[in-house]
Protein backbone atom coordinates (compact mmCIF):
# COMPACT_ATOMS: atom_id res chain seq x y z
CA UNK A 1 0.00 0.00 0.00
CA UNK A 2 2.86 2.39 0.73
CA UNK A 3 4.11 1.94 -2.85
CA UNK A 4 0.74 2.99 -4.21
CA UNK A 5 0.68 6.02 -1.92
CA UNK A 6 4.20 7.06 -2.90
CA UNK A 7 3.53 6.73 -6.62
CA UNK A 8 0.16 8.41 -6.15
CA UNK A 9 1.75 11.42 -4.46
CA UNK A 10 4.36 11.72 -7.21
CA UNK A 11 1.66 11.44 -9.86
CA UNK A 12 -0.48 14.03 -8.09
CA UNK A 13 2.43 16.46 -8.03
CA UNK A 14 3.07 15.94 -11.73
CA UNK A 15 -0.62 16.39 -12.54
CA UNK A 16 -0.68 19.69 -10.67
CA UNK A 17 2.56 20.82 -12.30
CA UNK A 18 1.21 19.95 -15.74
CA UNK A 19 -2.04 21.79 -15.10
CA UNK A 20 -0.19 24.87 -13.85
CA UNK A 21 2.14 24.82 -16.86
CA UNK A 22 -0.73 24.44 -19.30
CA UNK A 23 -2.63 27.38 -17.81
CA UNK A 24 0.39 29.69 -17.58
CA UNK A 25 2.32 28.78 -20.73
CA UNK A 26 1.74 32.08 -22.52
CA UNK A 27 2.49 34.10 -19.39
CA UNK A 28 5.74 32.23 -18.76
CA UNK A 29 7.19 32.97 -22.19
CA UNK A 30 9.52 36.01 -22.02
CA UNK A 31 7.87 39.20 -23.26
CA UNK A 32 11.16 40.44 -24.72
CA UNK A 33 11.01 37.86 -27.53
CA UNK A 34 9.25 38.39 -30.86
CA UNK A 35 5.65 37.20 -31.02
CA UNK A 36 6.31 34.07 -33.10
CA UNK A 37 9.09 32.96 -30.74
CA UNK A 38 6.86 33.52 -27.69
CA UNK A 39 4.14 31.40 -29.29
CA UNK A 40 6.67 28.67 -30.07
CA UNK A 41 7.91 28.61 -26.49
CA UNK A 42 4.35 28.51 -25.17
CA UNK A 43 3.69 25.46 -27.37
CA UNK A 44 6.84 23.82 -26.02
CA UNK A 45 5.66 24.44 -22.46
CA UNK A 46 2.25 22.98 -23.26
CA UNK A 47 3.93 19.87 -24.65
CA UNK A 48 5.88 19.64 -21.41
CA UNK A 49 2.60 19.81 -19.52
CA UNK A 50 1.20 16.94 -21.55
CA UNK A 51 4.39 14.98 -20.87
CA UNK A 52 3.83 15.55 -17.14
CA UNK A 53 0.33 14.11 -17.47
CA UNK A 54 1.60 11.07 -19.38
CA UNK A 55 4.32 10.36 -16.82
CA UNK A 56 1.78 10.82 -14.00
CA UNK A 57 -0.46 8.23 -15.65
CA UNK A 58 2.46 5.84 -15.98
CA UNK A 59 3.36 6.32 -12.31
CA UNK A 60 -0.21 5.60 -11.28
CA UNK A 61 -0.25 2.47 -13.42
CA UNK A 62 3.05 1.23 -11.97
CA UNK A 63 1.92 2.00 -8.42
CA UNK A 64 -1.38 0.20 -8.93
CA UNK A 65 0.35 -2.77 -10.51
CA UNK A 66 2.84 -2.96 -7.62
CA UNK A 67 -0.04 -2.78 -5.15
CA UNK A 68 -1.86 -5.64 -6.91
CA UNK A 69 1.34 -7.70 -7.00
CA UNK A 70 1.80 -7.18 -3.28
CA UNK A 71 5.19 -5.51 -3.43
Amino acid sequence: MSTLVAFGLLAGGLLLLGRWGMRNATRLAPQSLPENERQRRARVMRRGSVACWVVAGALLAVGFHAWLAGV
